[in-house]
C-alpha cells in the first residue's frame, strides 16, 4: 500500500501544472469483469544469511560420504526466495526456494516449502469448516517445535543447538505430506489446538537421515497472553515413524516445548524478554544386519534460552544445551551460547556469539567456536520472527 501511496503522489506532482491548464478527462468507464493484475501477484521476499565461524579445534561435517572441514572460515550458508500470496477467499500458497551450503564450495538448491492451505471450500459443509480445520498440503516444516519451525535467517541464535542436532540433525525437518489443525474448545481468551501431520522424507536423523520413510505427528498446543503483556504458549509433541525401508525399526520421539514472552505496557514498546526451551525424549530400534544383533537406542536432552531487549536496536541473549548421544547415552555433551543481536533495520540482522562445548566425547570436548552472523532482506516486508519486537 505505501509504494501505490508513493507512486501516487509523484504522479499528482509532476502533473498538477497540466491538469490546471486543461480541462478535466472524463474517467474511463471500468471494464465489466476487469482486475488488476496486481492482485495475482504474490509478495516476494529475499533472505541472506552469513556466518563467519572461528574454532580452536578441527571441525568437520559429512555429506553424500564425504568428510568437509567447517572450521575457520566464512560461510554464505543460505539465500532464499520467499513468494506468499492469497489465491483466493479459500487458500493460500508459500513458496520458498532456497540455495544452501552444505559444504564448502558447494551449494544446493531445493524447495524448502512448497504448500497450501485450504481455509475454507465454496461447498456447504465446509464453508465455515467444523472447529475451524486449516488444511495443509505440500512440502512444509513439520510442527515439531518452534525451532523446527523457523528459517534459518529467522532463528533466535545462530546455529540450532547440540540438542536439537541431535534429534533432528544439522537442518529443520520439512517432509511432503498433509497437516490437519484443529481449533478446539478452551477456557476463556485461551488457544487450544491440534495438529496431526502425515509426512514422507525430508530426512530427519531419528529416521536415519535421508530415509525415505513415512512419518506422523501429533501436536497439542495452548496459547494464552495475561494481563495484555504475557504470553505463553506450550505445547505437547509426539513424532512416529520408522527408520529402514522394510519399516520394521520404530523411532518414536517425544517432545515437550514451552515459550513466555513478556512484553510491558508501559515504556515496552522496545522492551521484550523472551523464556524459552524444549524436552526431547527418543528411542530408536537398530539391528546389526552382520551379527543379527538388536536392540533399542534411547536419548534425553533439553535446552533453554532466554533472550533481553535492551532498546530497539540490541538484544541479548543465551542459550544452554544438554544432551544424551543418540549412538550411546553415556555419552553426555552440553554447550553453552552467550550471544548479542543488533537490528539495525526490519531488513538487515547482525549477530554475534559465543560457544563452549563440554562433552564425554573428545571431539567435541572443550570446542570453543566465536560466531559472527548476518541477515539481509529484500524485496515485500516480511513478518518478523517471534523473539523479535520492531
Amino acid at each position: 500500500m505505501r509504494m501505490h501511496a508513493s507512486g501516487l503522489t509523484l504522479v499528482l506532482a509532476l502533473g498538477g501544472g497540466w491538469a490546471a491548464a486543461q480541462d478535466p478527462a472524463p474517467a474511463a468507464a471500468p471494464v465489466p469483469g476487469e482486475t488488476s493484475l496486481n492482485v495475482f501477484n504474490p509478495t516476494v521476499s529475499v533472505f541472506l544469511n552469513g556466518l563467519w565461524r572461528l574454532d580452536n579445534k578441527d571441525v568437520a561435517h559429512e555429506h553424500d560420504g564425504e568428510i568437509h572441514e567447517l572450521d575457520d572460515r566464512f560461510l554464505l550458508r543460505a539465500a532464499e526466495l520467499d513468494f506468499r500470496a492469497a489465491v483466493d477467499p479459500f487458500a493460500d500458497a508459500v513458496l520458498v526456494v532456497g540455495a544452501h551450503k552444505e559444504s564448502p564450495g558447494e551449494y544446493e538448491i531445493d524447495v524448502e516449502e512448497g504448500y497450501v492451505v485450504v481455509k475454507s471450500l465454496p461447498l456447504g459443509f465446509w464453508e465455515e469448516p467444523p472447529l475451524g480445520t486449516e488444511i495443509k498440503a505440500g512440502r512444509f516444516l513439520t510442527s515439531t517445535g518452534i525451532l523446527n519451525r523457523l528459517h534459518e535467517h529467522d532463528l533466535p541464535q545462530s546455529m540450532r543447538g547440540l540438542t536439537f542436532e541431535n534429534f533432528f540433525g544439522g537442518h529443520a525437518y520439512a517432509a511432503d505430506g498433509v497437516s490437519l489443525r484443529f481449533h478446539l474448545p478452551s477456557i476463556g481468551d485461551s488457544a487450544l489446538t491440534l495438529t496431526t501431520e502425515a509426512v514422507q522424507g525430508g530426512g530427519w536423523k531419528m529416521g536415519h537421515d535421508g530415509a525415505d520413510q513415512p512419518a506422523f505427528i501429533g501436536h497439542l498446543g495452548w496459547f494464552n497472553t495475561f494481563a495484555d503483556e504475557h504470553d505463553l504458549d506450550l505445547s505437547l509433541i509426539g513424532t512416529y515413524g520408522s527408520n529402514d525401508p522394510d519399516r520394521r525399526r520404530q523411532t518414536q520421539l517425544l517432545s515437550l516445548d514451552a515459550f513466555y514472552r513478556w512484553r510491558p505496557l508501559q515504556g515496552g514498546q522496545w522492551t521484550s524478554l523472551v523464556l524459552a526451551g524444549q524436552l526431547f525424549y527418543g528411542s530408536r530400534e537398530w539391528e546389526d544386519e552382520a551379527t543379527f544383533e538388536s536392540g533399542t537406542n534411547r536419548a534425553l536432552g533439553w535446552l533453554v534460552y532466554s533472550q533481553y531487549q535492551l532498546d530497539r536496536q540490541w538484544y541479548l541473549g543465551i542459550r544452554f544445551d544438554r544432551t544424551e548421544h543418540l549412538e550411546d547415552r553415556d555419552t553426555v555433551s552440553s554447550r553453552l551460547n552467550p550471544y548479542v543481536s543488533f537490528y539495525a533495520s526490519e531488513f538487515f540482522r547482525i549477530r554475534a556469539g559465543y560457544e563452549q562445548t563440554w562433552s564425554d566425547d573428545d571431539a567435541l570436548d572443550g570446542l570453543k567456536t566465536f560466531l559472527l552472523e548476518f541477515n539481509i532482506v529484500f524485496g515485500a516486508h516480511p513478518p518478523h520472527p517471534y523473539w523479535a519486537n520492531f
